[in-house]
């Protein structure tokens, strides 16, 4: 196995506008640096391409131009590059979010395609001859189900560790855990990656190894029930203290003697002006707002009411969904293309307890939330899908079915 590794500070040197909490001001200072890390794993001569932005999300009118410029420069094929980011709210706006009305830069977007081919090109260009460790820990009492307390969560954090064959020096960490880094709020105005981020710092300086970070399926996962403090205070003391609990790592039995990847696409059709849930609940929160006297739950209502009115506004919307699955000896590497909630994660890996399962959410065209049957229009979650009832559970099956393929 040969393994390639970029970082690369991208971080604006100007003010700009932000992507999450609808803010309409511009950046005022950095907070941490914004990157793109790009990890290269080639084995038996196929390339898998890891490149990760951090950003609220990541879409096609990026995605695209990189994969074509890396497939003309070195023959990789679209199916085996997976772009995605670790959804912070507090990057500049590459993109805008479908629920918000922020101004996005053509040029910023320009710059960002270029230094997402930079960062493949480089990692590509550093391959070594590689081995790597699989660690893992659970942490306690610092994030969780932000819908209930005692929900589906996944509290695990994984670590691979790349490793040059000969020299054993480390080559970068990849970390994988699956939390909303959303500490920082509305009122926060320094970019940043957020949870990720500090948590990638603070790592990386612990260990002295350069180090990249992934988000798994945290669609209903935050700080919410566990918060003490607020803004820098809050995430300095939560990422301290989840790096502190990763100081107990399980070593985990690895192998990597082969490297097989597939990828699909399926497309689903979504009306808010059909839907049977938008059309039901829109009258029934008109007359929340207008009978209730408390006011917090009028703001609420409001606030999704406006999101289904939205989502019906915009009529019918094709959503395209890429998901690609990279199995590498016994860890299987799962990219998933938007905010899945824990449920719907949590049937994936059960599914496949032989293998070490490795999701990466907010990969390739985001496509908002993902919500099981069982939950669909009991929080928050469903207000800001994009899938009818039933679709988000059809897809993470398809997931399942198309892996299971690729194992036999």
């Amino acid at each position: 196995m040969e393994v390639g590794y970029h970082k690369l500070d991208i971080t604006p040197t100007v003010p700009v506008h932000i992507a999450g909490y609808n803010r309409k001001e511009l950046s005022k200072g950095v907070l941490d640096p914004i990157e793109i890390n790009s990890l290269v794993i080639k084995e038996n001569n196929k390339i898998i391409i890891f490149s990760i932005l951090d950003s609220i999300i990541i879409e096609n009118s990026v995605i695209l131009p990189i994969k074509e410029a890396i497939f003309k420069e070195f023959g990789i094929p679209y199916e085996q590059i997976i772009i995605g980011c670790i959804h912070t709210h507090s990057a500049p706006a590459y993109f805008k979010p479908f629920f918000e009305n922020v101004y996005i830069d053509p040029k910023l977007q320009e710059n960002l395609i270029q230094s997402f081919i930079k960062s493949i090109s480089t990692a590509i260009n550093s391959l070594e001859e590689a081995t790597l460790s699989l660690k893992t820990t659970q942490i306690e009492g610092l994030y969780g189900n932000r819908n209930t307390r005692d929900g589906i969560a996944d509290k695990n954090i994984n670590i691979i560790t790349f490793m040059n064959s000969h020299s054993k020096k480390a080559i970068c960490s990849f970390i994988q855990m699956s939390c909303h880094p959303t500490i920082l709020n509305g009122s926060n105005f320094k970019l940043s990656a957020d949870l990720l981020g500090w948590i990638r710092q603070k790592y990386q300086l612990k260990t002295q190894i350069p180090c990249m970070i992934v988000n798994g399926y945290c669609g209903d996962v935050s700080t919410r029930f566990y918060r003490k403090l607020k803004g820098e205070e809050e995430l300095e003391r939560v990422s301290s203290s989840i790096v502190e609990q990763m100081n107990d790592l399980n070593l985990l039995d690895v192998k990597f003697n082969d490297l097989k990847c597939t990828s699909f696409k399926k497309e689903y059709t979504y009306n808010g002006q059909t839907d049977s849930f938008v059309q039901k609940e829109i009258p029934h929160l008109k007359e929340t707002i207008k009978d209730s006297s408390d006011e917090m739950k009028i703001a609420i209502s409001k606030q999704l009411l406006h999101n289904l009115e939205f989502k019906a506004s915009k009529g019918e919307m094709v959503l395209n969904l890429y998901s690609h699955i990279v199995n590498l000896g016994n860890v299987l590497f799962i990219s998933l293309p938007g905010d899945i909630t824990a449920a719907l994660g949590k049937r994936i890996v059960d599914h496949f307890n032989d293998y070490h399962v490795i999701i990466l959410g907010y990969c390739e065209n985001y496509s908002n939330y993902f919500v099981c049957k069982e939950d669909y229009g009991k929080y928050f979650e469903t207000y800001i899908s994009r899938l009818s009832k039933g679709n988000a559970d059809d897809f993470i099956q398809h997931v399942i079915d198309t892996a299971d393929d690729l194992l036999k």
